[in-house]
């Protein structure tokens, strides 16, 4: 008899290390056994496989960045998307059972994806709570009942609804959910005036490793801070915040003036460092830079642009004058200004068509420029002395490279009630002291993706750059704002306060050490755990 041809043996080798090779054998009797697991809890219906025809939709419904959309990208097992509590703790209970990392996602806004991926190499399952979205507004108490899957429109759409005085220290965005959001503090147009979202919670229905329901009561005030900005994934799962609503008036204004370098706008930006910090608590004093394209005199096709933009909680006069007075340099005039209500506020700065507020429960609705360059990097800093004109001039020479094409930076003006509000008061450390936060982005095509590491490397170069004029000892980040690169904990679950403190104090400064000892005390066996989770103390 003759040799078989090395593809005919293919199959026949297949089947033997499968029948023979354990690890193979007993993940597949792990998979089997928590789909019976799963089964026994009468949510089959709630559970999507890999063979399942709607898994891939219901995998990329959220994902908002499409660099861990690749064919390398780690898969779940399984995802999971709870209609009930009760969903929610019969997954945990199954897969703590089995041995399966668990992730939880509510909107998919992570930065770095580690809601809905994983670095390590054991399977794992997605609670996905995108059908966990009630909110319940109660208007003569001025408090609201919102679930973690709901996003922020659905929040603004509900309270809009019942009154034009009344608003919620939220996001932007309006497609960010609201669980991610308030897990890491959370900052919006009205945080200078009313603090954080999580500034603004009383209460929580929380889920632990041991699938208990526990409210602020049963949890402690200890638990119960640190939901409220200690970044997600790392303590159980939120279910649903009880938030105090805040009031605005029932008329708002909105400017943006866009200024390039030709028209002064390194002078201009470097003169708003020095007083928006001061300005009323009830401005919301932002700026983004970019590049467009024109023809400069020495020749460039490309210059900066600085747009500054405000939303101020009254009349377009009173602004007006304030700015006259304060800030001259910008040149505001009435002309520049629209009013508005609170609401509206949200679309003319979110970028969003202004024609109704339905706009706001679309939660699939994507700005153009976001829609054509679905992947992105960012990092964020915050900035405690002025940076020197000399100082801008090195960045708008990186902006202007090559690879720089889809690169913004965004600077949000802090002071005002962030302020007063002591670091220790939730775990969002970053309070009195601060002029401004930035935040780096660099966008690219979706079929670009096999050069991300070029993109990213642009970042990294202007990260370095930005050192001498940021935070120091620590370098603060926001944890919301996502950052591998600033460190990450071993794939095994099992990292050292040491390695975790890299990064830790970075986002959370002197709440870190706290933020520890409660995740040693709710999860020893670091249950819910992700790249830059907190872990237990290890040693």
């Amino acid at each position: 008899m003759g040799f078989l041809h090395s593809s005919s043996l293919f199959p026949f080798l297949l089947v033997y290390i499968v029948s023979f090779s354990w690890p193979i054998t007993s993940s597949a009797d792990i998979y089997g056994d928590f789909l019976h697991c799963l089964s026994s809890s009468s949510i089959s219906n709630l559970v999507y496989t890999q063979m399942n025809s709607s898994y891939s939709s219901i995998l990329e419904s959220t994902i908002h960045n499409s660099r861990f959309t690749t064919p390398t990208s780690p898969k779940p097992w399984v995802i999971v998307t709870p209609l009930h509590v009760s969903h929610v703790q019969a997954t945990i209970r199954c897969s703590k059972k089995h041995g399966l990392q668990l992730r939880t996602r509510s909107g998919g806004h992570d930065f770095e994806g580690v809601s809905y991926i994983s670095e390590s190499e054991s399977p794992f399952v997605i609670i996905d709570l995108a059908n966990l979205r009630s909110v319940q507004v109660d208007v003569e108490n001025e408090v609201a009942w919102v679930q973690s899957g709901a996003i922020m429109g659905e929040l603004y759409y509900e309270i809009a609804q019942k009154s034009r005085t009344l608003a919620f220290p939220g996001a932007l965005c309006h497609g960010v959910a609201f669980g991610g959001y308030i897990s890491g503090g959370g900052y919006g147009l009205l945080f200078r005036k009313y603090g954080l979202a999580a500034d603004n919670v009383i209460d929580a229905e929380f889920i632990d490793a041991n699938g208990r329901i526990l409210n602020r009561k049963s949890m402690g005030e200890d638990l119960f801070w640190a939901i409220r900005g200690g970044g997600g994934g790392s303590f159980g799962i939120v279910l649903s915040w009880k938030i105090k609503l805040v009031h605005v008036p029932e008329t708002v204004t909105v400017f943006s003036i866009s200024k390039t370098l030709e028209q002064n706008a390194t002078q201009i930006l470097h003169r708003w460092q020095y007083i928006s910090y001061k300005f009323p608590d009830g401005m919301y004093p932002s700026i983004t830079i970019s590049t467009t394209n024109t023809t400069t005199q020495d020749g460039r096709n490309l210059t900066v642009v600085v747009t500054f933009s405000t939303m101020f909680l009254g009349r377009a006069n009173e602004l007006v004058s304030l700015m006259q007075n304060i800030f001259p340099e910008l040149g505001l005039t009435s002309k520049d200004c629209n009013e508005m209500s609170f609401v509206e506020s949200i679309l003319a700065l979110g970028l969003l068509p202004n024609q109704n507020l339905e706009i706001l429960l679309d939660r699939n609705y994507r700005v153009s420029f976001l829609v054509a360059t679905p992947s992105f990097k960012t990092k964020s800093d915050y900035v405690k002395k002025p940076i020197p004109e000399i100082g801008f001039q090195g960045i708008w020479s990186q902006l202007l490279e090559p690879e720089a094409r889809g690169a913004t930076l965004n600077f949000v003006a802090y002071g005002g009630k962030m302020d007063e509000i002591p670091e220790s008061a939730v775990p969002f450390p970053h309070r009195k002291g601060n002029l401004y936060k930035i935040s780096y982005n660099i966008r690219w095509r979706e079929e670009d993706n096999v050069n991300s590491e070029r993109y990213i490397a642009w970042m990294r170069r202007l990260y370095s750059y930005m050192k001498p004029f940021v935070s120091k000892s620590p370098r603060e980040a926001y944890v919301n704002y996502r950052d591998l690169d600033i460190g990450k904990n071993n794939e095994d679950g099992y990292t050292t306060y040491a390695q975790m403190s890299v990064w830790g104090r970075k986002y959370f400064k002197n709440n870190f050490d706290r933020l520890v000892k409660i995740k040693t005390k709710i999860d020893p066996e670091n249950f819910f755990r992700h790249q830059q989770s907190i872990s237990p103390y290890f040693g």
